[in-house]
């Protein structure tokens, strides 16, 4: 097998589909783990973004990029990472998304785990959303 069909077969999209109207405000957590064992990953000392592209635009800039913040998780250990994304956030946007979660510890080193689809439905009243 060449190299280009084994990248072809291989599925980024992992994190949960999330679907809603451009402009709500929504509130994530996501429960971080670590792969090979499935222990609680410590995201304590760590930085974390969330970021949003277009699905037709892949290599663009995002259009949406937010700070994480860590959480402690039911086990006492700070495995949660949240995010709010405001209704300015994406109320001017409509459409299929991508979205990914990236993670540095105090060291420099990069994780991501994978990225999930976002579809954000048109938001019919703009104005009144704005306020």
């Amino acid at each position: 097998m060449c190299n280009d069909q084994k990248y072809s077969d291989h599925n980024p999209y992992t994190l949960p589909d999330i679907d809603f109207v451009g402009g709500e405000t929504q509130n994530f957590s996501f429960n971080v783990y670590f792969y090979a064992n499935g222990s609680p990953f410590d995201v304590g000392g760590c930085t974390a973004n969330f970021s949003i592209v277009s699905y037709n635009n892949k290599t663009g800039a995002p259009r949406v990029s937010k700070a994480m913040t860590a959480a402690q998780g039911a086990d006492s250990t700070s495995n949660v990472l949240k995010v709010t994304l405001s209704p300015s956030d994406t109320v001017d946007l409509s459409g299929k998304f991508i979205y990914q979660i990236t993670i540095r510890d105090a060291g420099g080193d990069v994780e991501i785990p994978k990225q999930g689809i976002m579809n954000i439905i048109n938001n019919i009243n703009k104005p009144f959303t704005r306020g």
